[in-house]
């Protein structure tokens, strides 16, 4: 009998969180030097195990491997562990929160509404992708990690990044006349604490009678930011 590990067939599959995952066809081989074309793949095959299950204790070098299809060993070639899998799970995440932030900066010209497209931006990803934002905020299993640093030193250039944008548009309202913030970055900071509230309390406390999310955001903005009506 082959090894299930060594597999890959269409058969349906059991992954170790017990998440019986869709059937998925033989992939077939990338030609030679593309094999960025495989790290891709296995990232995004991590991604989706994360936003069926909820957890990263289902993100398994054998779980991802089978999601995308190719032999378990065959993951060593482009990662040495499953937590540098979530590393990369979680940098594509941030790319992905970043741009659509900075799309919808560049969608405006006015200030205020440049930041207001920010923030909707950033609450409107992360609802519509609980489990893949929650990673990014949340880990639950730092010690897979030899030490924080080890992650830190791949994500803490796309988090400045990303709160980088936040505090510059809020420095052009400052210039602008239309907000009386002292301190963009500590500004920017209370910002950022209640756009996480905002974006991770109501799936979890459903029941709690939450005001509308954009106008509770539009709050949040205008109190915690400072601008003049």
């Amino acid at each position: 009998m082959p090894d299930p590990d060594l597999e890959t067939s269409s058969t349906r599959v059991v992954d170790d969180a017990g998440t019986v995952a869709p059937p998925r066809p033989p992939r077939q081989r990338n030609p030679r030097g593309q094999g960025a074309r495989l790290r891709d793949e296995i990232i995004a095959g991590a991604a989706a195990i994360l936003e069926r299950t909820g957890s990263e204790e289902s993100i398994t070098l054998r779980a991802v491997a089978r999601e995308v299809g190719i032999a378990p060993p065959s993951m060593s070639r482009c990662f040495a562990d499953r937590a540098e899998v979530i590393d990369a799970v979680v940098a594509q995440e941030l790319t992905e929160l970043r741009d659509a932030m900075v799309v919808a900066k560049e969608a405006e010209t006015d200030p205020a509404a440049q930041l207001f497209a920010i923030v909707r931006a950033y609450h409107a990803h992360g609802h519509a992708h609980p489990n893949r934002y929650r990673v990014i905020f949340e880990r639950r299993f730092l010690p897979l990690w030899e030490a924080e640093q080890r992650t830190m030193d791949q994500t803490a250039p796309l988090i400045t990044e990303t709160f980088g944008l936040v505090v510059a548009t809020i420095e052009r309202c400052v210039e602008a006349g239309i907000s009386a913030s002292l301190d963009p970055f500590a500004d920017a900071t209370a910002l950022w604490f209640a756009l996480h509230g905002l974006v991770a309390l109501p799936p979890t406390i459903p029941s709690f009678p939450w005001p509308d999310a954009d106008q509770l955001l539009v709050t949040c903005v205008t109190r915690l930011i400072r601008l003049t009506p």
